[in-house]
């Protein structure tokens, strides 16, 4: 939303301080869990269950198990067989013989002499040629042989149905086929897969139902709960993009040399001294900068001090300062090109210029996140077209409440400069804008005597934070 129609729309209410801050509370939290979850040995589980079980082979295998049935499977043919071959009459003779003590002994019998001499007598007798007058030896012993009672016992036997339809089954392979499907039928094999095609739920007895059972456990954590929720939460996401590159909670009471200046950036490179410029009232002491509860103060106050001024014409020369007050610059510790700069600063409509703002080493171009002066809020960007110097400021005027904390941001872009307040957009520019690194500064300044009364004055900065985009495109 641009500034005009921020303004114009009929809702002209910020998020309060408290809520913004709430809300980068609860996305460091959420942030820690995410990229702990990322990296983590259950979501790469999770995901490569999910190709596994979302995959056109899977599903097919599972289809494929739900729709078998016994009917018509290898167990039933098997069963079919083996309960009709039961029902055979010839087969169930050949059973009760081939179990038969009567069988047992024939066999027996069918190794002595008598029955040997019995066989041999008999295919001469019953051969069509015989004539009992001139072979009336054989005949004589032949039929002494059938009286014989085992031999008696063998013919009554072999005359028997049941033996001729033994006889006649062994003689093929279904006593092999019938012996293969009675084992098979009694298998522990056959009862394991009859079970299995009968139990309509057989799926869950498989690797595919463990693995979607993994799945599913896997899903319901509450860390991956929680990460798949932030995957396609917008604030989240817009905040994940962005990677913390410097801040400074200003919690230890005491301004890190290392990493802030307290004077503008060329004085500390040229004159190892502060110094004023234009039309600068006062000039920027070190001592004007304190702490308290964890906040850092420019302090602004009247002060007679002789200091050094840059000007045009002559240079550096000497002048009497009738106040002093602070600034801070990151000029040479940190900078960056494109990012999210943000502050918490309180707002406080003076004579004063409390201004927060990224500079290079040249006067363009100029960001300033936050100028306030005795007229409101100014946001806006300072840049050269040709020779001329142009300025985007804008004043914004009854949009915040005076002597409260607000979020001041600048999201910078290759594209564009967004300005926010509590992460609310107030401002953006897609013209003209900066591609250098530029580092960020706070002051507290004034360009006419303000008056006594107003003074001291300070401004408060709780903390600051620079962000740099996770994976720039």
């Amino acid at each position: 939303m641009g500034l005009f129609s921020f303004f114009s729309s009929k809702h002209k209410k910020l998020r309060s301080t408290h809520e913004a801050e709430t809300c980068r509370t609860i996305f460091r939290e959420n942030e820690e869990l995410f990229l702990r979850v990322e990296k983590s040995e259950e979501l790469r589980r999770l995901r490569q269950l999910d190709a596994e079980i979302n995959s056109p082979r899977f599903k097919q295998q599972r289809k494929e198990i739900e729709q078998l049935t016994y009917k018509g499977s290898e167990c039933h043919t098997a069963e079919k067989q083996y309960k009709a071959l039961l029902k055979t009459r010839k087969l169930q003779s050949y059973l009760i013989v081939n179990e038969s003590k009567e069988l047992e002994g024939y066999r027996l019998l069918q190794n002595t002499e008598e029955f040997r001499e019995y066989v041999q007598l008999k295919a001469v007798v019953k051969s069509p040629d015989f004539d009992r007058q001139l072979h009336a030896a054989e005949a004589l012993a032949y039929k002494k042989l059938i009286a014989h009672p085992k031999i008696k016992a063998a013919i009554k036997f072999e005359s028997l149905r049941r033996f001729k339809e033994y006889s006649e089954i062994a003689a093929t392979d279904l006593p092999v086929r019938f012996q293969q499907l009675n084992e098979f039928i009694h298998s522990d094999e056959f009862n394991a897969k009859r079970k299995y095609l009968l139990d309509k739920k057989r799926y869950r007895t498989t690797e595919g139902y463990a693995l979607e059972q993994e799945y599913e456990a896997l899903k319901k954590l509450p860390d991956i709960v929680r990460y798949q929720a932030l995957l396609h939460d917008a604030y989240f996401n817009n905040r994940l993009q962005w990677m913390l590159a410097f801040s400074d909670e200003f919690d230890r009471n005491l301004l890190g040399g290392s990493r802030w200046i307290t004077r503008y950036n060329a004085g500390e490179r040229f004159l190892s001294d502060t110094y004023g410029v234009g039309k600068d009232v006062q000039l920027y002491m070190p001592s004007n900068i304190t702490f308290s509860g964890s906040m850092l103060f420019l302090n602004f106050r009247r002060e007679e001090i002789i200091g050094k001024y840059w000007d045009a014409n002559l240079g550096i020369t000497e002048r009497k300062y009738d106040y002093t007050s602070g600034l801070i610059s990151s000029a040479h510790a940190f900078r960056q090109q494109y990012g999210r700069f943000e502050a918490k600063i309180k707002y406080r409509r003076s004579p004063l210029t409390a201004s927060f703002w990224l500079a290079g080493d040249k006067a363009t171009p100029h960001v300033n996140i936050m100028k306030v002066t005795a007229d409101g809020l100014h946001l806006g960007h300072i840049h050269t077209e040709g020779a001329e110097v142009k300025d985007s400021d804008v004043l914004v005027k009854d949009l915040l409440q005076d002597n409260t904390d607000y979020i001041f941001t600048l999201e910078w872009t290759p594209e564009k400069l967004v300005w926010m307040i509590n992460d609310t957009v107030v401002k953006e520019e897609r013209e003209n804008i900066p591609h250098m690194p530029m580092y960020l500064a706070f002051s507290l300044g004034a360009l006419t005597p303000p008056a006594d009364k107003t003074l001291p004055a300070r401004m408060e900065i709780d903390w600051v934070r620079v962000y740099t985009q996770r994976n720039p495109q």
